[in-house]
């Protein structure tokens, strides 16, 4: 709404003196406020927020740009009569660089909805900046994130959290192989907050699960030789080796520990808390096989979904990370919310948001809570061997689908102060 259109016509219609034409530039200031309330800029605006270059490029990057483009495309360029525009840029890997993005988008820029925005401490800094926009700020979609807090103590009205969490990927590892069978575990962690963080919810899913945490040992960023590490947690007795780490670190650990004959063969189980699709291909099988993971979204997962990824693959010529897949999701949804509503007015979208059902081809039995969490199926997987392999990319099978009401941290739990009616200021 454009207050100070509103207000203006008010003052005019009361300095005129009489009832009837007060009234008159009553209905005059609200048709002008409706007005207002549509599609500002005459168009929608797309912020792509994302890590072109950096630790995410492989799972966000291009492929991220590719996922924007076929939604806006999928929507026929236009919603509520106004053409979409796409904006990209990179943060680098870096909070103060996608602060700075943001706001110059959200001050300058008349961006009306942010997706992307791989990484926690990015997306942190983002929602700090659209927090003070109040009703200004714009949609925020929250697709490769890990940090749950994003819709707990730190939630915000118009944050949304799409696809995973460290929550959901850490329940699904810990209890569903833990019920499995896997009672003991070690741990292979990352010395730094990322790992101690994982770390400690881990355990306690392990733990609550009926299993053990028999071991733990800790390796720098970037540590040339995990070997010696690895080969002792294989040597404590665990039934499983939970690899807390991600990117080049966790690559290493699954080639390094594919020369330790109890994990090569499969006596001891591997597991990963964060690993990308494109981490198992620059693996391959033959390294990886046996490797336990989850995911928010898989290619190949069904028909729909099959479908969607080979028109993707068409054009990045790799099959879409989960992340990447919740970006086209997050969009589409957006553009049917802005369709339903016929504004931009982030506030109203979102609610609308959370009435309209969610449904395309990357999310299954998806809701979006008051909170900004969208809850959706998440899947356990394993990793093939090259005999299963049919196909290229064709590495993963799925051993289970969670519910996303028990992959991610209840609603209660969460301590966001939007629960139960709060502003989230």
């Amino acid at each position: 709404m454009n207050n100070k259109c509103f207000d203006g016509r008010i003052g005019r219609a009361q300095r005129s003196g009489g009832p009837r034409r007060w009234i008159a530039g009553m209905l005059l200031a609200l048709q002008a406020s409706l007005a207002a309330a549509g599609v500002s800029d005459g168009e929608i605006r797309v912020g792509l927020l994302v890590d072109m270059n950096s630790t995410y490029a492989h799972i966000a990057g291009a492929g991220s740009v590719t996922a924007a483009q076929m939604a806006i495309e999928d929507a026929g360029g236009r919603v509520a009569g106004r053409p979409l525009r796409l904006f990209v840029a990179d943060h680098g890997n870096d909070a103060e660089t996608a602060a700075r993005i943001a706001r110059d988008w959200l001050e300058r820029g008349g961006v009306d909805v942010i997706a992307d925005v791989v990484g926690s401490p990015q997306a942190h800094a983002v929602q700090e900046v659209n927090r003070a926009r109040g009703e200004r700020g714009a949609v925020v979609f929250y697709n490769g994130v890990m940090s749950s807090e994003i819709t707990g103590s730190r939630c915000a009205p118009l944050g949304i959290h799409w696809m995973y969490d460290g929550h959901a990927f850490n329940t699904v590892i810990g209890r569903e192989l833990t019920a499995a069978g896997a009672r003991r575990w070690y741990f292979v962690v990352v010395d730094d907050a990322f790992g101690r963080n994982v770390e400690a919810l881990l355990a306690a899913t392990v733990r609550e699960s009926g299993g053990s945490v028999i071991g733990t040992v800790r390796h720098a960023r970037g540590e040339d030789e995990m070997f010696p590490k690895l080969r002792q947690a294989a040597q404590s007795g665990a039934e499983a080796i939970a690899l807390v780490n991600a990117g080049r670190d966790m690559i290493q650990a699954v080639r390094r520990s594919f020369d330790l004959l109890r994990v090569s063969k499969g006596e001891t189980m591997l597991a990963a808390v964060a690993t990308a699709l494109n981490d198992v291909h620059e693996m391959k099988p033959q390294v990886a096989q046996g490797l336990r993971l989850s995911h928010a979204f898989y290619w190949n997962m069904d028909a729909e979904a099959r479908a969607w990824s080979q028109r993707f693959f068409a054009r990045a010529g790799a099959m879409p990370s989960d992340l990447q897949a919740g970006v086209y999701s997050a969009l589409t949804h957006y553009f049917r919310a802005v369709q339903a509503t016929g504004t931009d007015h982030a506030p109203t979208v979102v609610q609308k948001m959370r009435e309209l059902p969610i449904r395309d081809p990357v999310v299954r039995n998806a809701r979006l809570r008051e909170d900004g969490r969208m809850v959706h199926d998440v899947f356990l997987l394993r990793v093939k061997s090259p005999t299963e392999v049919r196909e290229p990319w064709d590495y993963l099978e799925i051993l289970r689908r969670v519910p996303g009401e028990r992959a991610f941290r209840p609603l209660a739990d969460g301590g966001c102060p939007l629960v139960g009616g709060g502003s989230g200021k």
